[in-house]
């Protein structure tokens, strides 16, 4: 890799870095494999937890789905069929705000009958993200082509507002956002900085330029810190202030990374590395502290915060497996 493994200075913050020792056992254990309806493997966006249901809703995009599965009973509770590329997954109390970029659209689907209800249509080409906001009971979606639409999250769902995101143009555009109702803003990864998006005013207040030399991912935020955990796709995770924007830490990583899932209890975040391995980091030390297992190109998981199961899309193999704390994970 190349890399010094003692600690370093790096820009703004300290570069940091605890690697479980080879062949260290880890403290996660796989409990089940999910095999995910359909037969195609290749890219999936996005996987998310949804507590008010227990559900856990992923994008199937090869087989032109979003699978929905009980956490509870670790089965499949149904599919949506219909969406052509599957990209990010807005949840409010009532509906699923579906992302389908290929169909250049957000189908909206009830959360109690897993039917849809309605197909929005947001400016430019491709939707990315859904945000939903609810002081404002809005929803923010994203597309390809560095816009930003706001809708109502209630029927009819209304088109509110419309405004581009920075760096305009983009280069590759924006990535899967993050709304913190603490700060009330809207963290939006676009090329290699984070617009600061500020929902009610619909204006982005600032962007972040944390030094990444290549794009910036998805991340987290930690509400006993108020840090955010930033993907790269340098090998690299950013600790920011969810304030300034400040570097605070680097934590390297093996691969590049898409999604981060967080365990807030259990002080931890699950990094997607298309090294093939789920990297697990401290919050409290920012360090990685193990590491999951997986299959090369693995990229979207999520947790069950209350049971910390922690749910790994492996999209090429078209599965879905479940690692639980070794302490929890006998049945």
């Amino acid at each position: 890799m190349g890399r010094n493994p003692l600690p370093a200075l790096a820009v703004g913050a300290m570069a940091v870095m605890l690697a479980p020792a080879a062949g260290a056992q880890s403290a996660y254990t796989l409990v089940k494999t999910i095999d995910l309806p359909g037969d195609t493997g290749g890219h999936g966006d996005w996987t998310t937890f949804d507590s008010a249901t227990g559900t856990v809703w992923l994008s199937q995009s090869p087989d032109h789905n979003v699978v929905v599965i009980d956490a509870a009973s670790q089965s499949i509770k149904g599919v949506i069929p219909g969406i052509e590329e599957g990209n990010g997954i807005g949840l409010t109390p009532k509906y699923a705000f579906l992302a389908d970029a290929k169909g250049n659209a957000v189908v909206v689907v009830d959360k109690a009958t897993l039917q849809k209800v309605a197909t929005l249509h947001p400016e430019g080409q491709a939707p990315d993200t859904v945000n939903y906001i609810a002081k404002a009971d809005e929803v923010f979606v994203n597309t390809a082509s560095n816009d930003m639409t706001v809708y109502s999250a209630t029927a009819p769902f209304k088109e509110i507002d419309h405004f581009r995101l920075q760096p305009d143009p983009a280069k590759d555009g924006p990535d899967i956002a993050l709304y913190v109702a603490r700060t009330d803003r809207i963290y939006q990864p676009d090329d290699n900085v984070v617009d600061v998006i500020d929902p009610h005013s619909r204006k982005i207040v600032a962007v972040w330029r944390p030094g990444i030399q290549g794009s910036a991912k998805p991340m987290v935020f930690d509400g006993k810190t108020g840090h955010l955990l930033l993907g790269t796709t340098d090998k690299d995770m950013l600790v920011l202030d969810s304030r300034s924007g400040k570097v605070v830490a680097t934590i390297p990583v093996q691969g590049s990374v898409d999604e981060t899932a967080i365990d807030e209890t259990a002080r931890r975040a699950f990094v997607g590395d298309k090294d093939g391995l789920i990297e697990v980091i401290d919050f409290d030390s920012n360090t990685v502290v193990d590491r999951i297992p997986s299959e090369k190109n693995v990229h979207t998981l999520t947790v069950d915060p209350k049971t910390h199961a922690v749910f790994v899309y492996r999209n090429e193999s078209n599965k879905v497996d479940i690692f639980e704390p070794l302490k929890t994970a006998a049945k």
